[in-house]
């Protein structure tokens, strides 16, 4: 170990099933701790394969099979391992199963926890279609109790609702998932008349974030603009799902699913923006998304990618401004190429955003936040 490496402080950002290269926990938490010069970084996740550790940037693989029970069972007993070869002097949760285990050494190692909120996991189990309602309310207590640790000492908070929808998670900072990133100066948009547009889906795929419903409402697209594509890029969580996905898209060429049972790296995700005329956010307006504002919002605002969202008012409220989006109704089948062509008599981008859609916004607070820890 080097003079400088030495000097530095152990953090440590663990989660069990997200990437140890998270687009969250790496390149936002990760980086901007690292821009500072003051830490030496460890991170903890989900990776098949090993990854290159340098001389202040070493990971740690929680698990290889996110499917397997025992797996996650086994990654309590990695973790602990890799708290005692790095001894953090702080340590970042990015997932309630570690907290319970993370609550109890602290008082051996002596690190400061921080527990990164990036999910209501209860309020998710609503979500899941698999999930019977006997089922919910075991693993929405087992959740409570996990979160529930004694110990931490700074929540973040992923989204600004979570601060009114967990009120016992307190001291907390709200760190939304804004682009990391720049700004992307670009004309207003007047996207041309033309016999086909590229749509893009990326990011994790449910029956919740209406995936399908997408599906069915760009099949009545291509009647009228047959040169559409439609892409369809992410994670998807459901096997289930998964193969009710793939049969909907089954010869459809204009349909290009990319449906992994593994997070997708999201530099492959912010390549396939380039070549979209509009990104498509059709989900359904459910108790436990319509108050959150989703990373595509502002990966699309920051790349100059007009959007398709549903009548979420919190979200056209957020692309009003700069112009960045327009609301359809994806179950409107009947009246899909009508609202289409209604989205396509509009100007995007007539301003550009300002740098509050950036993660650039909130590095200060959040550099402050470890600082005074």
């Amino acid at each position: 170990m080097s003079e400088k490496s030495a000097s530095l402080i152990p953090v440590l950002i663990a989660s069990s099933l997200k990437p140890a290269k998270d687009t969250r926990a790496w390149g936002k938490l990760g980086l901007s701790l690292r821009e500072t010069g003051l830490y030496q970084l460890n991170f903890m996740g989900f990776s098949q394969i090993p990854l290159k550790n340098y001389e202040d940037e070493k990971y740690y693989t929680s698990l290889s099979n996110a499917s397997s029970s025992w797996g996650r069972l086994f990654s309590q007993l990695t973790f602990i391992k890799v708290l005692s070869q790095v001894r953090p002097k702080i340590l970042i949760c990015c997932t309630y199963e570690y907290l319970p285990v993370a609550a109890f050494f602290k008082g051996i190692l002596g690190y400061k926890l921080i527990y990164d909120v990036q999910e209501n996991y209860v309020k998710n189990l609503d979500l899941n279609p698999d999930l019977s309602s006997d089922k919910k309310q075991k693993v929405a207590r087992l959740i409570r109790g996990m979160e529930s640790a004694k110990g931490v000492d700074l929540f973040l908070l992923a989204e600004k609702c979570y601060q009114d929808e967990m009120p016992d998670k307190s001291p907390f900072l709200i760190l939304e998932n804004k682009y990391a990133g720049e700004i992307k100066r670009v004309s207003s948009i007047i996207l041309p008349k033309k016999a086909g547009y590229n749509f893009l889906i990326s990011g994790t795929l449910t029956p919740a974030f209406g995936t399908l419903e997408a599906v069915n409402w760009f099949k009545e697209i291509i009647k009228v603009f047959p040169d559409s594509t439609l892409k369809i890029i992410g994670h998807c969580t459901l096997s289930s799902f998964k193969k009710e996905l793939g049969k909907a898209c089954e010869n459809i060429f204009q349909i290009d699913l990319k449906s992994s049972d593994f997070p997708v790296p999201h530099e492959e995700i912010i390549a396939e923006y380039s070549t979209a005329d509009f990104a498509i956010l059709p989900y359904q307006n459910r108790e436990a998304i319509k108050d959150k504002m989703p990373t595509k919002l502002f990966e699309s605002a920051a790349l100059g990618i007009p959007v398709l969202i549903g009548g979420n008012p919190k979200w056209r409220g957020f692309l009003a401004p700069f112009s960045g989006g327009f609301p359809i109704d994806f179950f409107d089948l009947e009246n899909a190429n009508q609202q289409f062509n209604a989205a396509l008599n509009q100007e995007y981008f007539t301003q550009i955003p300002d740098d509050t859609i950036l993660w650039k916004s909130q590095h200060r607070d959040f550099i402050e936040a470890i600082t005074s820890l």
